[in-house]
């Protein structure tokens, strides 16, 4: 059986190429076969297998017309070269299918060391990938907006210990979802306006208090941030303290459960918030709850706060009467009730009117959304 391909043809040259592996081939077959459409003046490569298949991509890596590429593998080992310039690329897509995406670089590099430069890359999505045994991965891309990198298959087997550094002054928009993990990332970009991290706690990886700590102080290495979204901040609870400010932030969501003592620490951390959006019940780690500090944003820029899943409890009470007396400039404060009707409506209601204020307040039905 051949591999499956489909070419698109502009004149007599091949503008696109495809190539879907649904089988297991001869890697040298496939290399001939990359090697020989690497050689034309290719703008588009697409890789695709659903199975194991060692693929040396060094003919790629020398196609300077190429203006797109995506490596879609599972199973499957890809070999870099130790520098890669690529003048006209702009989509990079490093994408695991099925099972993590190893890639690795040429057995002659000794420094375990990866330089990636393209001039005019706007997009990089590195999804389930696994540098392995790769010490620095260093992605030099002056024109980047957009980043995404996600994991979400267990690497206890495949530990990546690489440290990746994206150069790029003009990111707008990050993503980053992951397990903890002994790989770090560091987004060197001044510009960064849109930020959302997730983490997953589940992971196998087994790191130590220092090492988890340099890990959540190089993820949020992303100081002029004006919105970002959070989603489970317990991997990282124990180390918010160490991470720098965020001197521009505007707009901060969490969008999963927050103790109130971890909210307190990025609020202070927060010197420019006007809007603070809860999208699950917060709580907390003492019983009271201790505020002890006021936010910087609550004296001079904090306006509007709001509760997407208010159930009513008393902690979430304590932290909302303080925001309420204690902010100085807040002019609206939502409260969007979740399984709270008849009696105990009005009952939290009342509670919420009887604080003394100086900013609207406004009540409506819990919308999964």
């Amino acid at each position: 059986m051949q591999p499956r391909m489909l070419l698109h043809l502009n004149a007599s040259n091949i503008n696109e190429f495809h190539l879907l592996l649904e089988e297991k081939y001869d890697p040298y077959i496939i290399g001939q076969l990359i090697s020989l459409v690497s050689n034309k003046k290719i703008k588009v490569i697409s890789l695709l297998s659903h199975n194991e298949c060692s693929i040396s991509c060094y003919p790629i890596f020398k196609c300077q017309s190429l203006e797109k590429l995506e490596l879609a593998m599972g199973h499957s080992i890809i070999q870099f070269p130790s520098f890669v310039c690529l003048s006209s690329l702009t989509a990079l897509y490093l994408v695991a299918i099925r099972s993590p995406m190893k890639i690795t670089c040429y057995s002659s590099n000794q420094s375990k060391e990866l330089t990636l430069k393209f001039p005019v890359l706007r997009d990089y999505i590195s999804c389930d990938c696994i540098w392995l045994d790769v010490k620095r991965v260093t992605i030099d891309a002056p024109l980047l907006e957009k980043v995404i990198i996600e994991r979400q298959w267990d690497y206890s087997s495949n530990v990546s210990h690489a440290e990746i550094e994206i150069r790029a002054s003009y990111v707008t928009n990050y993503l980053y979802r992951s397990y903890v993990s002994s790989e770090t990332t560091l987004l060197d970009a001044a510009h960064v306006a849109e930020a959302s991290i997730s983490l997953s706690d589940d992971s196998k990886v087994n790191m130590s208090g220092q090492e988890l700590k340099i890990f959540v102080r190089k993820l949020f290495n992303i100081n002029n941030l004006k919105g970002l979204i959070l989603q489970n901040l317990a991997p990282m609870e124990h180390y918010l303290a160490d991470i720098s400010a965020f001197g521009m932030l505007s707009n901060l969501c969490i969008s999963y459960f927050v103790t109130i003592e971890n909210l307190l620490c990025l609020l202070l951390k927060s010197p420019c918030l006007e809007t603070l959006v809860l999208k699950y019940p917060i709580y907390s780690a003492k019983r009271p709850p201790k505020f002890a500090i006021v936010p910087e944003c609550f004296l001079s820029t904090l306006k509007v706060v709001r509760f997407a899943k208010f159930t009513g409890g008393q902690q979430e009470f304590s932290f909302a009467k303080f925001v309420m007396e204690k902010s100085q400039v807040l002019e609206s404060i939502s409260f969007s009730c979740y399984k709270l009707r008849g009696a105990k409506m009005k009952k939290v209601k009342k509670k919420i009117f009887s604080v003394k204020r100086s900013c609207n307040i406004e009540f409506s039905d819990y919308l999964d959304t």
